[in-house]
């Protein structure tokens, strides 16, 4: 009888070990999925893609803008060579 309740104690404390486990992974998961832990995970990329992105438009923005006054310059020379004549 001695014999028994031992085994059966032993069988307990190792369910019980084996639940205590599985509790600490479920916590830790529990806490790997807590929004705070999500935003620290994607925000500095979310960062850094926004960061990327206002430069490059910026240097688009530029660009264009380069553009738009070359042409205007091309335009008033050749408006001035015309002596003041403008079709458009």
């Amino acid at each position: 009888m001695d014999r028994e309740a031992a085994v059966i104690r032993a069988e307990m404390s190792q369910t019980r070990a084996e639940l205590d486990r599985k509790i600490a992974r479920l916590e830790l998961r529990a806490k790997e999925l807590a929004p705070r832990e999500i935003t620290r995970r994607y925000l500095p990329e979310y960062l850094v893609d926004q960061v990327i992105g206002g430069v490059l438009t910026l240097v688009g923005i530029r660009l264009a803008w380069a553009v738009h006054r070359r042409r205007a310059r091309r335009r008033d020379a050749i408006r001035a060579a015309m002596g003041g004549y403008t079709r458009w």
